[in-house]
């Protein structure tokens, strides 16, 4: 049985939105074994807001990768739900690596 080149493009899209992902989460730790005197610096959040708001995005990715995983990317639905997901999780990552970045320069 053959699949559709939906389900194709959806399944390949999640995988590589996960791969971002982890690569961009993986980052920090990197730069912390490399450069352990730049990240003791303190990041301080003004508000609440400031923080709940990236850790429902990454719970909710979290959540979907979850779903993704327990059925093996055989949802269409559920593999277009990650990579949007993942997209905005990536984007948070880069806006907010761009600007703790330019604290340490």
């Amino acid at each position: 049985m053959t699949s559709s080149k939906n389900h194709t493009i959806s399944k390949i899209l999640a995988k590589a939105i996960l791969r971002i992902t982890v690569i961009l989460i993986a980052l920090p730790i990197i730069l912390y074994f490399t450069r352990p005197e730049a990240m003791a610096s303190q990041i301080s959040f003004p508000n609440l807001w400031s923080i709940a708001a990236p850790v429902l995005l990454v719970l909710s990715f979290i959540a979907i990768l979850i779903v993704v995983l327990r059925n093996k990317y055989a949802k269409i639905e559920y593999n277009w739900l990650l990579t949007l997901s993942g997209v905005f999780v990536c984007l948070y990552l880069v806006l907010f690596y761009s600007r703790v970045l330019t604290m340490f320069n």
